[in-house]
């Protein structure tokens, strides 16, 4: 295999269960995590913030954690778009998980984290591998 694959729902990679990883030797990824938030929908999802201002926070926290552990080439957020608010057609589901509500409108904290981080993002590898 190319990739060893993790769906982590939590707040992020804390080191100390990780440390298995430089014995596997092989790159892994975070398939999926998702922060969800208490305001406006049904369900907030696996992990919960107070808010959208929160939530973007979190996620600045959650991928720095990914990045700053050298055994990961990155994470995939589930999901872009809002569960409807009247749930899934098969199971029901109506998390307040996407970037974009179900009208497509962005969530403005998620953007406004995600473009900072993401663009330092070799820079913070490059500077955390140096030390």
């Amino acid at each position: 295999m190319d990739v060893v694959s993790y769906n982590y729902y939590k707040e992020g990679l804390h080191p100390e269960p990780w440390k298995f990883l430089a014995e596997v030797d092989m790159p892994n990824i975070i398939g999926e995590f998702h922060i969800g938030v208490k305001e406006g929908f049904f369900h907030t999802g696996l992990v919960v913030t107070n808010d959208q201002t929160e939530r973007g926070e979190m996620f600045e926290d959650y991928l720095n954690s990914v990045i700053d552990n050298p055994c990961f080439v990155g994470a995939h957020w589930f999901q872009y778009i809002d569960s409807p608010i009247t749930g899934r057609s098969f199971d029901g589901k109506n998390y307040n998980e996407g970037f974009v509500g179900i009208t497509d409108v962005p969530y403005q904290p998620m953007v406004d984290t995600t473009k900072p981080v993401i663009g330092c993002i070799y820079q913070r590898r490059f500077n955390k591998a140096k030390k």
